[in-house]
């Protein structure tokens, strides 16, 4: 029965001799099937077993309990020169309370982005185990990840603590990870990190995807001044979305401006327009998702406000640039929207527009190399994911270091 539990319990070069059930923990007695056979200090073969040291160390749940195992460990003693040494193993590292296998698999809940304090509590052992665990397997794996220079970054923001400074995910897009956690998303913190990169990463850096801000823009024109700035597509079609919603709020107001005189703002004669309010979701829904349904209701609503049709139009229109076979057709459809834009009047879209103006070469960026931030948005929200389950991460190094193993 032991040799069936040994092959079970699966650590090559040892026995279990004995098994106590102890209810909802077992204990496993193990011991190694090979004696030393020489001495360690000077390489002599006259050796003898002084005494049997009793180690207990933590393994890998067995038959759905934890388990200890219980290792008979041999003291050797040299008559040639009188030196003592205990005999090791790979599995059960010397002066440790847990077996190497069982840290691993600490570790990898750890990578998976769950709480320090959340798989102590699971794999019922003590908070200090699963630091250690983190702390050394982490090392291990920053040390041996592939460090090749990549062709496409993003830049995206992430909080570390509430209240505080932004911190500056960059990730590599070919290999889809993290490469590193900037504490800051000021120009010259980005600068000065770009800059630190070897001259040969900087040389092979060709495309920087990144949301429309000014302090990146003009870190990367500073520091790689040969790469090509892409702004991400989502967020620009969502700024043509705030503006729509912005209309149609202004409108909603107008509406409830103009009551008659004399009537209480909570009579009966307000002019609230709840179609206005029911359609704020249909009206930022993509045109070719809305059903017939909703397309019939939203012909209805511009029919009695033809304002808010043709805000709806010029988002519509936003929308249709990314739908260029060319940048050619890209630049097309962009002044033509601007066109519009002026011709419609509306301040919501004016100042969108004016925005958009001055990002126009890096939104075109994006029809000589169509790159996003999704994946850079995937990132973020799973650093918000980790941070809720540990329930905040105190440290700046803490919190960069679970980035990068999590999603490096």
């Amino acid at each position: 029965m032991h040799d069936d539990v040994s092959r079970l319990v699966g650590i090559e070069g040892m026995v279990v001799t004995g098994v106590t059930d102890h209810g909802w923990w077992i204990e496993l007695e193990v011991e190694m099937l090979v004696r030393a056979g020489c001495c360690r200090w000077c390489g002599r073969g006259s050796l003898r077993v002084k005494e049997r040291d009793r180690v207990r160390v933590r393994d890998l749940p067995f038959a759905g309990r934890m388990t200890y195992l219980c290792w008979r460990k041999r003291r050797f003693w040299c008559e040639a020169c009188a030196r003592t040494f205990t005999e090791t193993h790979p599995a059960l590292p010397a002066r440790q309370r847990v077996s190497a296998r069982f840290r691993r698999h600490l570790f990898d809940r750890c990578q998976g982005g769950g709480a320090h304090a959340e798989v102590a509590r699971d794999e019922r052992t003590t908070r200090y185990q699963v630091d250690l665990a983190f702390l050394v397997a982490g090392d291990e794996l920053l040390a041996r990840r592939e460090t090749g220079p990549p062709r496409r970054l993003s830049l995206d923001e992430a909080h570390h603590r509430r209240g505080r400074e932004l911190a500056t995910v960059v990730s590599d897009l070919d290999r889809r990870r993290v490469i590193d956690v900037i504490p800051g998303c000021t120009r010259r913190v980005i600068e000065r990190w770009l800059a630190g990169l070897p001259s040969e990463v900087r040389a092979g850096i060709e495309v920087v995807s990144i949301d429309p801000s000014d302090a990146y823009r003009h870190a990367i024109w500073a520091a790689l001044p040969d790469a090509r700035i892409v702004c991400d597509r989502f967020h620009l079609v969502r700024g043509a979305n705030t503006a729509l919603d912005t209309v149609r709020r202004e409108r909603q107001r107008d509406a409830r401006a103009k009551r008659p005189k004399g009537t209480r703002r909570s009579g009966q004669h307000v002019r609230w327009r709840p179609e206005l309010y029911r359609a704020r979701h249909r009206l930022l829904k993509a045109s070719e998702r809305l059903t017939a349904r909703e397309r019939q209701q939203l012909c209805e609503l511009f029919g009695r406000d033809p304002v808010l049709a043709e805000a709806w139009g010029l988002k519509e229109r936003f929308r249709r640039i990314y739908r260029a076979s060319s940048r050619a057709d890209a630049q097309q459809r962009l002044e033509a929207f601007l066109v519009a834009v002026d011709h419609a009047g509306l301040p919501a879209f004016d100042a969108f527009a004016k925005g958009i103006r001055s990002w126009r070469e890096e939104l075109l960026g994006y029809f000589d190399e169509p790159t996003t931030n999704g994946y850079a948005e995937g990132v973020i929200n799973k650093v918000k994911v980790i941070k809720r389950r540990a329930y905040g991460l105190p440290t700046f190094a803490g919190f960069r270091k679970r980035v990068v193993i999590a999603c490096g």
